[in-house]
C-alpha cells in the first residue's frame, strides 16, 4: 500500500511539474511569436516613417527644381508640375501608386499606366498615423512648414517671372532661399537621426530577448521531454506491474488464495521438466476432502468455503517454499512435492491426513470435524503431469475405498494410463 501511494504521489508530481513547465513553455513561445511579429512590426514602421521623411525631403526638392526651371525658362510644363506636387502633398489630388523620387522623371503616359492614382490623403496625415515619437513628430511638422513657407517664396517668383525674372530668379537662387532649403532639411536630417537611434535600441533589446527566448526554449523543451519519458516509463512500469498482478490472479483462486488448476496446467509440466533436467524426483500428491457434499448441504455452502480455506492454512503451514500448492476444482488439490523420496512422501502425506482429522474447524457456531483422502505418485521417470493426475486420481479412489482419511500410493511405472472416477 505504502508502495502504490508513493507511486502515485510522485505520478501525481512529475504531472503536475509536467503540466507547469508546457503551460510556461506555451508561454515563453507565445512571447517568442509576439516578440518575431514586433521585431517585424518595428521594421517595417521604420520602413514607412523614414520613406514619409524622404517623400518630404524628396517633395521640397522637386518644388525646387520645378519652381527653378520655371523662372528661368518660363515653360508652363514646370508650373504645372510644381502645383501637381503641392496638391498631392496637400491631399488634393490623388496620390499616385508607389509614389517615390523617379515618379516625376517618367514621361507622362507611362506615370499613368504605373502609378495611377489611388487615395487622397495629405502627407501630414499618413505622417499622423506613424508612431513617431513626439519629438521625431516635432522635427517633421517643422520641415512640413519650412517647406510651405518656401513654396510661398516660390509662388512669389512666379508672379514675378513674366515682368521681372531677374529678381524672379533672385529669389529662388539667393542666400535668403538657401538658408530656407537648410530650414527643410536640418529638422529631416535631425529626425533621422534621432528615429534611427530610437529604433536601433528598440530593435537591441528586442534581439536580445529574442535570443534569451531561443536559449531557453531548447532547455524546456528537453526537460518536457525528460518529464514526459519519465512519466511513460512510470506507466510503463506500473502497467506491467498491473499486468503481473493480473496475471498472477488469473492464476490464483478467489477463495483459498492459493494456486488454480489454470496455474497447475500452464506452469505444471515446465515445473516437472525442470527437476527433470535436475534430476530430482516429483511427488504428486492428489487431496480430496471426505464427504464434503455432506458438509455444503448439513451447513451450507458458506461453511463449506470456510472449511475450504482451513483446510488450505492446515497444508500450506506444512508445506515447503519449493512445493507446489494447487485448488484443483471444488474440494479436490494437488501438491507437488520436489527432491523427496517415496518413504519421506508417504510419511509426509500420512501426517497431513491426521493433522486434518485433528484439527477440527471451530467459530461460534460450529465445531466441524472433516478427514482427507489422498492418492499420491512419485515421478518414477515419468514427469508427464496428465499421466501422474490420472495414476494419483487412481489412487485417491483407491484410498475412499478403503475407509477414506488415509494417503494411497499410486503405480507411475506403467506408461499406459489408468481410468478411475474419485467421490
Amino acid at each position: 500500500m505504502k508502495l502504490s501511494e508513493g507511486f502515485h504521489r510522485y505520478f501525481y508530481a512529475l504531472q503536475a511539474l509536467l503540466l507547469g513547465l508546457l503551460v510556461y513553455s506555451a508561454y515563453l513561445i507565445n512571447d517568442f511569436y509576439q516578440l518575431t511579429h514586433e521585431i517585424a512590426r518595428v521594421e517595417n514602421n521604420r520602413f514607412d516613417m523614414v520613406a514619409l521623411a524622404n517623400e518630404l525631403q524628396q517633395s521640397s526638392d522637386q518644388l525646387t527644381f520645378f519652381a527653378q526651371n520655371y523662372v528661368v525658362t518660363g515653360k508652363a510644363q514646370y508650373l504645372e508640375s510644381f502645383q501637381q506636387i503641392l496638391a498631392i502633398r496637400d491631399g488634393i489630388t490623388a496620390r499616385p501608386q508607389d509614389y517615390h523620387a523617379t515618379y516625376w522623371n517618367l514621361n507622362e503616359s507611362e506615370r499613368n499606366s504605373q502609378h495611377y492614382g489611388q487615395e487622397r490623403v495629405a502627407l501630414t496625415e499618413l505622417m499622423n498615423k506613424m508612431p513617431y515619437s513626439e519629438a521625431e513628430f516635432a522635427l517633421l511638422n517643422l520641415a512640413q512648414n519650412q517647406s510651405d513657407k518656401l513654396a510661398l517664396i516660390e509662388q512669389q517668383a512666379f508672379t514675378l517671372a513674366p515682368n521681372d525674372k531677374e529678381k524672379a530668379k533672385a529669389l529662388l537662387f539667393g542666400e535668403r532661399y538657401k538658408e530656407a532649403k537648410h530650414s527643410i532639411m536640418a529638422p529631416i536630417d535631425q529626425f533621422l537621426i534621432l528615429l534611427n537611434k530610437r529604433l536601433a535600441n528598440t530593435l537591441r533589446d528586442l534581439h536580445q530577448r529574442e535570443e534569451s527566448l531561443a536559449q531557453s526554449l531548447p532547455i524546456l523543451l528537453g526537460l518536457n521531454t525528460l518529464l514526459m519519458a519519465a512519466i511513460f516509463v512510470m506507466i510503463n512500469i506500473r502497467f506491467n506491474r498491473h499486468h503481473k498482478e493480473l496475471v498472477s490472479l488469473s492464476m490464483k483462486d478467489h477463495l483459498t488464495r492459493i494456486n488454480n488448476r489454470k496455474y497447475l496446467s500452464e506452469y505444471g509440466p515446465q515445473y516437472l521438466q525442470y527437476h527433470r533436467r535436475h534430476g530430482n524426483a516429483v511427488c504428486l500428491a492428489l487431496m480430496d476432502i471426505d464427504h464434503f457434499k455432506k458438509i455444503n448441504d448439513n451447513f451450507g455452502h458458506q461453511i463449506g468455503d470456510h472449511i475450504l480455506q482451513h483446510f488450505c492454512k492446515i497444508v500450506g503451514s506444512r508445506t515447503r517454499q519449493s512445493d507446489t500448492f494447487v485448488r484443483y476444482g471444488g474440494e479436490e488439490f494437488v501438491l507437488l512435492l520436489p527432491n523427496m523420496s517415496a518413504r519421506q512422501c508417504e510419511k509426509f502425506l500420512n501426517e497431513i491426513c491426521q493433522l486434518v482429522a485433528q484439527e477440527n474447524y471451530i467459530d461460534r457456531k460450529h465445531c466441524i470435524a472433516y478427514t482427507v483422502s489422498i492418492g499420491w505418485v512419485d515421478s518414477s521417470n515419468h514427469y508427464d503431469l496428465e499421466t501422474m493426475l490420472q495414476r494419483a486420481d487412481a489412487a485417491m479412489y483407491q484410498a475412499k475405498q478403503a475407509g477414506r482419511n488415509r494417503a494411497q500410493r499410486g503405480d507411475c511405472s506403467n506408461p499406459k494410463p489408468l481410468l478411475a472416477i474419485s467421490n
